[in-house]
């Protein structure tokens, strides 16, 4: 995708990723793409940098333009770049394919399939489960004392900026939290749980997280660590409890 980015981008550092994949709107694409081709011919490096892209992936696209039939790698990218650089009809046929070929990978291609966990049952005490569920006011009491929440923080070593929408099933609960790309930790909205669903997560959930990507920095590049993204969920007990020792 670095690649078919140029340089210099509309909104600065990042690309907005929502405005690219707006199918019903391609003036953002098309200005990226106007933008591309400008810089394919001011700039060496990023013509060499489509080139060998192109001769990696989409050689057989341009064999025709060029006159060629089954030519070596150093013969195809000098007859590339030679016309892109010296023939102005032939200039603008080679661009064109080339947009094409950046548009339908940029517009098709940049996207996450949704998460799925299975959450097995947790082992903790039935004991401890029922002093919490016990404790806790019925869903739809007014002013509740005795309340219980999740919440936490999500960390991310990605070139990316997201939407997420998990949801617990076969709970109710679901919620929302965006994660920066250039921010160390992203905060996990307070979340209220009742009694059944405190039971139903002990006992075992599918966690569904769609994702909606909306941000991507060129260059930052993926770090090495085994964990990309780390979600870290913790408890919050509000009101007191009752024991029975």
């Amino acid at each position: 995708a670095d690649i078919w980015f140029p340089s210099q981008l509309p909104d600065g550092k990042f690309v907005d990723l929502v405005k690219l994949q707006d199918k019903d709107d391609q003036t953002y694409v098309n200005t990226l793409l106007r933008t591309l081709r400008e810089e394919m011919q001011a700039s060496d490096a990023k013509l060499a940098s489509v080139v060998d892209l192109v001769w990696d992936k989409y050689a057989a696209e341009f064999l025709l333009l060029l006159n060629l039939t089954a030519p070596d790698e150093q013969t195809f990218k000098t007859a590339f770049k030679t016309a892109y650089r010296n023939d102005a009809s032939l200039r603008e046929r080679l661009a064109d394919e080339v947009s094409a070929l950046a548009r339908t990978y940029l517009t098709g291609s940049l996207g996450i399939d949704q998460l799925e966990y299975e959450v097995g049952h947790i082992d903790i005490s039935s004991d401890i489960v029922d002093m919490l569920a016990d404790n806790l006011d019925p869903e739809g009491t007014p002013n509740a004392r005795n309340t219980l929440f999740h919440y936490g923080q999500i960390t991310s070593g990605l070139p990316l900026s997201l939407l997420l929408d998990p949801s617990f099933s076969p709970t109710e609960i679901t919620f929302q939290v965006g994660v920066g790309a250039d921010k160390a930790s992203n905060d996990i909205p307070q979340t209220q749980l009742f009694a059944e669903d405190l039971r139903q997560i002990v006992e075992g959930i599918t966690i569904r997280i769609p994702v909606t990507l909306t941000e991507y920095y060129p260059g930052k590049g993926f770090s090495d660590d085994r964990y990309q993204i780390v979600i870290s969920l913790s408890l919050l007990k509000n009101g007191g409890l009752k024991l029975d020792i």
